[in-house]
């Protein structure tokens, strides 16, 4: 089964209804023949000081996909306008891109909300930053001059965002490198830092390794020089795995890893779970943490659909928290403190970055294309100047 096919059947019943509707909708009868789609090149460049959004026209066929002129509104007294050189795409992109993310409360579903690049305007009250600083970003969208985000604003070239969303960069950075830090290092330090207060020597299991997410978690867990298990998609992922000196390396696409755990560990099991499965998987992952175990839900499958877990296993004193990183947004001290932290452990070369492809910008439709095949490893950066 191919990893676009799976994701479909672990869709909900809505979900897959919305999915057809769509697919009809574009006249397509197989997403077989979607996926395998040539891709044309689009030349484009940016014009300077002109504001740019990436504009798509099917929710499958990405090389539609093309930047078109945007307006951007003056930013407000406490926004700070970014002129964007480097973003990385995360998976939410992809889901958003089909119209199928579980939208997190409160807050809409853009596209790009990673990236690094200079000040280039700020509002009257903002005093965190100035013009011509290097910063990097984590973003919900470009906000409009009446205080709301601009729902069309897909990975601008220009951005207006809120002060507290704005951190200066590690000095030993390029943009493309600062670019692929915001979601999946805040992610990865707030879930295993200040939810699971991970210590040393504890035993993690980190799914989905390879993937930007993955990787952010594993250089965080070797810092507390923890045994790490970890799982991935194909064997080729998997050697990666070992070549970075993984104790234990299993597969993703079934609930089998759970009995290898368990036999491997004496029964034990493990202390800490960082998980990106949903349904049985997710299930199978509960029934193997230690006493006091940790899960830390990052999918977010489960969440939306409302099924049910199993509390039997609660009685070993486990604890379950749903990881949703738009939520942090709402406490601008608590994201801020993660951010300041992560640029310490880089500017002190504490944290290794992931693997990291670059695209230019007028190849974007490509990088979406890598992603919605789970065909990438580490993190996926639009170079602007390129």
């Amino acid at each position: 089964m191919s990893d676009i096919s799976k994701k479909i059947e672990q869709l909900t019943p809505e979900q897959k209804k919305k999915l057809l509707e769509k697919l009809r909708n574009k006249g397509v009868s197989k997403l077989t023949s979607v996926t395998k789609l040539e891709i044309e090149e689009n030349e484009f460049t940016f014009e300077h000081g002109k504001s740019y959004a990436l504009n798509f026209t099917s929710p499958f066929n990405f090389s539609k996909t093309q930047f078109v002129l945007h307006k951007i509104d003056e930013p407000l007294p406490n926004m700070v306008q970014i002129k964007v050189e480097a973003a990385s795409l995360n998976f939410r992109d992809i889901m958003i891109a089909m119209g199928m993310y579980p939208q997190t409360p409160e807050v809409p579903s853009v596209m790009g909300s990673d990236f690094a690049g200079v000040v280039s305007k700020v509002g009257v009250n903002v005093s965190k930053v100035k013009v011509g600083d290097y910063v990097m970003v984590i973003s919900l969208g470009s906000f409009q001059n009446d205080g709301s985000i601009d729902p069309q604003s897909h990975f601008c070239n220009l951005m207006n965002v809120q002060e507290q969303q704005v951190f200066l960069m590690p000095n030993n950075l390029s943009f493309v490198e600062a670019a692929s830090i915001p979601t999946v290092f805040s992610t990865a330090y707030y879930a295993l830092f200040n939810i699971a207060q991970l210590q040393e020597k504890e035993t993690v299991l980190i799914h989905s390794a390879t993937g930007g997410l993955g990787m952010a978690s594993i250089a965080l867990a070797k810092m507390k020089k923890c045994r790490i298990f970890a799982t991935a998609g194909n064997e080729q992922k998997r050697e990666l795995l070992r070549s970075m000196g993984i104790e234990l390396v299993m597969d993703s696409r079934s609930a089998v890893f759970a009995k290898e755990i368990l036999k491997y560990t004496d029964g034990k099991g493990v202390d800490v779970i960082m998980n990106t499965l949903s349904g049985e998987a997710m299930l199978a992952g509960i029934n193997i943490l230690n006493y006091f175990g940790r899960f830390l839900q990052i999918d977010k499958k489960d969440i939306a659909a409302n099924n049910i877990i199993p509390l039997g296993n609660f009685n070993k004193g486990l604890s379950y928290s749903a990881i949703d990183l738009g939520l942090l947004l709402r406490d601008e001290y608590l994201i801020a403190d993660i951010f300041i932290e992560i640029t310490h452990l880089f500017e002190k070369n504490e944290l290794q970055l992931p693997t990291i492809k670059v695209f230019a910008a007028r190849e974007l439709h490509k990088a979406l294309n890598l992603m919605s095949r789970s065909a990438h490893i580490g993190k996926l950066v639009i170079d602007y100047s390129k």
